[in-house]
């Protein structure tokens, strides 16, 4: 049995309640207990055909069914073929579709390396059927790649992209439209989140299964990344995090009870509704106390020395990677740019 220490530590008030009603129902031994080594990755049993690989880049989801395997982000570049190791450990089922939830490295990292180990429904065979399309379209005969259109207007830009072609998504969305379709007995939507991590932010929600792949947007290990460069806003965020609420369905009535839906952040251990109140209102109040020390007319450093992620920044400030200064930088930085 894996330790579940990979996934963090269990947040306190509610998320504490939840760990010990689960945990009495046994939901966490049955998950757990179908954890295996693959390398340095960990693989987790969420559902009885949704499966959580942690260690390669992101979270890597897999989602199992009749068509093949669905798989939400690829992990980074170096760790793909330890991704798909963990992959073919799950499944002797063809890679079918790669939905990515964002443009970062560590989410489409792996997409060349995973796409060109699976095979398109696209195409036409005798056995399956399909339909026909143009090389980019199906993607060569490899797994088809699925992500918001600024995921593809990222991979691709300059005249010597960041990744190759065979990499970047061969179906996009636009705007603030929902991609759903309907894969392996299951209703499956991509919905983007406009301006929040940054402008090329998507929830994948498998609607059978009752679970939504929240990406980066969630990330329970610190403060949430606001990459302003990028086309981030803290309200961007705060925005997606409430709607991630909206979408997740609590156990109630019956409250110590393990149904739920279950949220895959882009890193770190399973969440639920709970966990993402309890992170969106840590969120808020910190860009509430931001946002009044601006209307003070206080500068940035006066912002920093007034600490306003006090009482936060013991459990989200500690990774050095995105510090409490980066943070509250990002937040004074939204709040303050020209429209």
């Amino acid at each position: 049995m894996n330790s579940p220490s990979a996934y963090g530590k269990v947040p306190r008030a509610a998320g504490l309640l939840i760990a010990v009603v689960l945990s009495l129902s046994g939901w966490t031994d049955r998950t757990h207990a179908q954890g295996q080594q693959a390398g340095e990755l960990e693989t987790l049993q969420v559902r009885p055909n949704v499966y959580l690989i942690a260690g390669g880049g992101a979270n890597v989801v897999v989602h199992l069914g009749w068509m093949g395997a669905v798989v939400v982000d690829s992990g980074s570049a170096e760790m793909a073929p330890s991704v798909l190791a963990a992959i073919k450990r799950i499944t002797d089922k063809q890679i079918r579709f790669i939905m990515n939830t964002s443009a970062d490295a560590d989410h489409v990292g792996g997409n060349n390396a995973l796409s060109r180990a699976g095979r398109t429904l696209l195409l036409y065979t005798a056995t399956l059927g399909g339909f026909g399309g143009s090389d980019f379209q199906t993607n060569s005969g490899a797994a088809g790649i699925m992500a918001h259109e600024n995921v593809l207007s990222r991979m691709s830009a300059g005249d010597k992209p960041a990744y190759p072609a065979n990499a970047w998504p061969t179906e996009t969305y636009t705007g603030v439209r929902v991609r759903s379709l309907y894969l392996n007995n299951d209703g499956v939507q991509m919905l983007y989140q406009p301006a929040a991590h940054t402008d090329a932010d998507s929830f994948v929600l498998f609607r059978r299964a009752d679970v939504i792949v929240a990406g980066e947007i969630l990330d329970l290990r610190h403060f949430p990344i606001i990459d302003t460069d990028k086309g981030g806003t803290i309200g961007g965020e705060i925005a997606a995090l409430n709607r991630l609420i909206d979408l997740a369905i609590p156990p109630a009535p019956l409250v110590w009870h393990e149904d739920r839906t279950l949220i895959i952040p882009g890193h770190g251990r399973l969440c639920d509704q709970a966990d993402v109140v309890e992170y969106r209102d840590m969120v808020t109040i910190i860009r509430d106390r931001i946002e009044d020390m601006v209307k003070k007319g206080m500068t940035l450093d006066q912002i920093k020395k007034a600490d306003p992620a006090k009482g936060y920044t013991e459990q989200y400030g500690s990774d050095p990677a995105w510090t409490t200064d980066m943070f509250v930088t990002a937040v004074h930085k939204s709040l303050t740019a020209k429209s």
